[in-house]
């Protein structure tokens, strides 16, 4: 469901975790929104960062450390495009050879 607050409320929480004093938490926030509003939610243009790394050739999206001195670089957000994603799993899966693998139970 749309506009109901899914991006906003989870990336609060990723801000919340990661900027604990009382834990030293890494967190990991992924979202597959094809809208992007990740990156807007937390104030960083996660595209650009993704758009620097596949030109120097990095085949998978690495998630963009957050600079800011709240969460002290342990919050980390990556945007997927879930149509690439989805290619890219069913490229991979014809590739797969199941009877090698039956062969070797």
């Amino acid at each position: 469901k749309g506009g109901v607050g899914k991006t906003s409320i989870s990336s609060a929480l990723a801000v919340e975790l990661a900027s604990s004093l009382d834990r030293d938490l890494n967190v990991l926030i992924v979202s597959t929104d094809p809208a992007h509003s990740l990156g807007d939610a937390l104030d960083v243009d996660l595209r650009q960062q993704q758009q620097l790394q596949q030109n120097q050739s990095q085949q998978q999206p690495k998630p963009t450390t957050l600079m800011d001195p709240l969460t002290n670089l342990r919050l980390h957000a990556l945007e997927v495009d879930p149509r690439a994603a989805l290619l890219e799993f069913q490229s991979n899966l014809a590739l797969f050879d199941v009877s090698t693998l039956s062969d070797s139970i």
